[in-house]
């Protein structure tokens, strides 16, 4: 649903001309809206939750009990205009930008709210009567605030945008200031000194991110599906549906029991018990087994009294599926599960399941708890694993976009494909992450249906992950399995910052960057950094920044103090540029294009691989050569895959020498074991020749004198 809105209708209509119209007529709504059901001018809250983009965030609500009564209208009629009217060019620098996001009236809404109280305090009961000495001392009393930078801002912001929207507001219910503050920014007037778009999340400790992927793995691929068996076992046996019970089909209550009885005494069975009250018949679960709605009222009280006298061991729990999955050649469990504890396991399932997902797209949160069934693709052309979803940011983003196909690819890897298949045989649901399963505690829901995963949900179900893994799994050491992040809890927007630091700082790091996400320090393509989201990239940046500081203080300090030998063709040029970046003293960096401009400046383009080194330079690169006689497109970057122990580009330093003796020591054996076939043997002994002519090489060019100990020059 959408609809013009009409300057002329709004400043010629009193509020209460406008008392029956819906608040949202101008806005895009989400699909099987009832237009009906909007809330209306006049209503004491506003719901604003159908015309929201995502699904997973909690539905806005505007409560108009909160503000100060005498000024209700005049605020009501500016939340109304921004609902309903065009986004003030003096807000914005983006042209194209139609209307204020629901996310962003909201935002005002909350921000005004202070605006308000603080006028009634003064008597001040009108938007009319407000001038701009009000507004200076305003500032004053938000600039005394014990509140952050960022939400003085965005007090200042909402007063602001207050005075932008005058034209489009009746004269009695404007704001009558020229310019307010002068025309200075809220940024300076709240004194916020951030520049650019730097990206302040913290990263998650390496140690902490290692294991937290590495059991999110596991769980995935060995214990998800016991955990899925068992609770599709427990949903057939709660609808009905479980093969168990077709014997029940047609027989009343007492004749079931019997029967079940019947069958426990001689197969050795046992009645199930409440694990709340040692003992106990758990009698809910007992109608499940015989095929009765789920409920300790379903039974009567003759088939109770025979369970209670049929003299039938009572366990402790209702026990479901088998323990299949191992972890290190050992199951992952002695036990079975139980009804009881499936529902947090299936919590904990899809907790890994997310925590793939999220990090090894390179997603945001709310766009990988927005993706829906089916939402695995492959590219026909290259082969390329693809989660088709719903781009999470975006000035002209809308309700409806949600209810299209989704249209935006993230190269993905195997294991979230597997995650994703996990999810759809958990439930039946279309979004793969809801808030509730079948079966579960009953969820919040918006009156447009959408299932909320905020970010407080998404916290909450990581640090449950966590702490399952440690008091689970625990090392011979006493360690934790997943050691805590020493800066502060997890949550996922910091998934994005901390993939940039992996893929930077491992080996191959940024070559793995180009085949997953296709790009490569300054190759970019549509797969994974649209147009308008290119913000993961300055984050790749800072940490490319950072490893090219640490790598070279590194670099220098084993060739100038510890005298670390380079051989090879490059190895002056990688002399040259070491020595160069020594004299690098640092810097501070505060906007995005510094990090671009220093990167560009400091960075010696040395990559330390697989026993080797590349010294980099485009025109005399083999690999670079080798993709042009390929057709390939030539990036501005070396490629591992592609390198020949030709390249000019090369050198050898202690530390690559000491990594080829170790593997020389392996291919010789290959070379001479007769169990191996010929070909490996030649191929074994071709490649320990080579290795060894290159080790020669780099002892016969050392300086007199020196001599290696433990990789390094001594």
């Amino acid at each position: 649903m959408t609809a013009t809105f009409s300057v002329e209708t709004v400043s010629s209509s009193p509020l209460h001309r406008l008392a029956n119209v819906a608040v949202l007529r101008a806005r895009t709504l989400r699909h099987g809206v009832d237009a009906a059901q909007l809330s209306r001018v006049a209503n004491s809250a506003w719901s604003l939750a159908e015309a929201q983009p995502d699904q997973h965030t909690q539905p806005i609500m505007l409560y108009w009990s909160t503000f100060p009564a005498v000024l209700v209208d005049d605020f009501k009629m500016f939340t109304f205009a921004a609902l309903d009217g065009p986004y003030p060019p003096e807000l914005s620098r983006i042209t194209a930008l139609d209307q204020a996001s629901v996310a962003t009236v909201h935002l005002w809404f909350k921000r005004l709210r202070v605006f308000a109280t603080w006028l009634e305090q003064r008597g001040i009961d009108r938007l009319l009567d407000v001038t701009d000495r009000h507004l200076d001392l305003y500032l004053d009393h938000v600039r005394a605030m014990q509140a952050s930078t960022n939400t003085r801002r965005q007090l200042l912001s909402a007063v602001r945008a207050v005075w932008a929207y005058a034209p489009q507001l009746p004269p009695q219910h404007r704001m009558p200031v020229r310019v307010p503050w002068n025309g200075r920014s809220p940024g300076q007037l709240a004194e916020d000194t951030k520049i650019g778009r730097g990206n302040r999340t913290p990263r998650i400790a390496a140690e902490t991110m290692t294991a937290l992927l590495d059991w999110a793995l596991r769980i995935v691929e060995d214990i998800g599906p016991d955990i899925r068996d068992a609770w599709r076992e427990f949903r057939q046996l709660s609808t009905g549906t479980h093969r168990g019970q077709r014997q029940y089909q047609g027989l009343t209550q007492t004749e079931r029991m019997s029967l079940f009885l019947a069958a426990a005494r001689e197969t050795g069975g046992a009645l199930p018990g409440d694990p709340r009250h040692p003992g106990a018949i758990d009698f809910t679960n007992l109608a499940r087994l015989l095929g009765l709605p789920p409920s300790s009222e379903s039974l009567s009280g003759d088939a109770r009294s025979l369970a209670e006298a049929a003299g039938l061991p009572v366990v402790a729990d209702l026990s479901l599926g088998r323990i299949t999955g191992q972890i290190d050649g050992r199951p992952w469990r002695e036990r079975p599960l139980t009804a009881s504890e499936l529902p947090a396991l299936v919590w904990i399932v899809t907790a890994a399941c997310f925590v793939i997902v999220s990090y090894l797209s390179g997603m945001r949160p709310g766009e990988a708890v927005n993706l829906r069934r089916g939402c695995r693709a492959q590219d026909a052309d290259s082969g390329e694993l693809l989660l088709l979803g719903h781009r999470g940011k975006g000035y002209d983003r809308d309700a409806a976009e949600t209810q299209k196909p989704p249209a935006r690819p993230w190269a993905v890897v195997r294991p979230v494909h597997q995650a994703i298949a996990l999810l759809e045989s958990l439930h039946e649901g279309e979004l793969l992450f809801p808030t509730r399963l079948a079966g579960a505690t009953r969820g919040r829901q918006s009156r447009a249906g959408a299932r909320t995963w905020d970010t407080n949900k998404t916290r909450r179900e990581l640090k449950r992950l966590q702490d399952w893994v440690n008091s689970t799994f625990t090392s011979v050491s006493g360690t934790a399995a997943i050691p805590p992040d020493p800066v502060k809890h997890l949550h996922a927007s910091r998934f994005r910052r901390t993939l940039a630091y992996f893929i930077v700082r491992r080996p191959r790091g940024l070559i793995a960057a180009a085949l997953q996400y296709g790009h490569i320090k300054t190759k970019v393509t549509l797969n994974y950094a649209a147009n308008d989201d290119d913000s993961w990239l300055d984050d790749l940046a800072v940490e490319r920044l950072e490893m090219v500081l640490e790598q070279s203080e590194d670099d220098w300090t084993r060739l100038e103090e510890e005298h670390e030998h380079v051989s090879g063709p490059a190895a002056a040029e990688y002399r040259r540029r070491t020595a160069g970046a020594a004299a690098f003293l640092g810097r501070t960096v505060r906007a995005q294009a510094s990090v671009n401009r220093l990167l560009a400046q400091t960075d010696t383009d040395i990559h330390h691989g697989e026993a080797m080194t590349c010294v980099h330079r485009a025109e005399t690169a083999a690999c670079r050569k080798e993709k042009l006689l390929l057709g390939l497109p030539a990036d501005d970057g070396p490629d591992a895959s592609l390198c020949r122990s030709t390249c000019v580009n090369l050198a050898y330093t202690d530390r690559d020498i000491a990594e080829h003796r170790t593997r020389l020591a392996v291919l010789k054996v290959e070379a001479r074991d007769p169990m191996t076939p010929r070909p490996r043997r030649d191929r074994a002994a071709a490649q320990a020749d080579q290795i060894l002519a290159i080790i020669e090489q780099h002892e016969t060019s050392r300086p007199e004198g020196a001599h290696t100990k433990g990789g390094r020059t001594a």
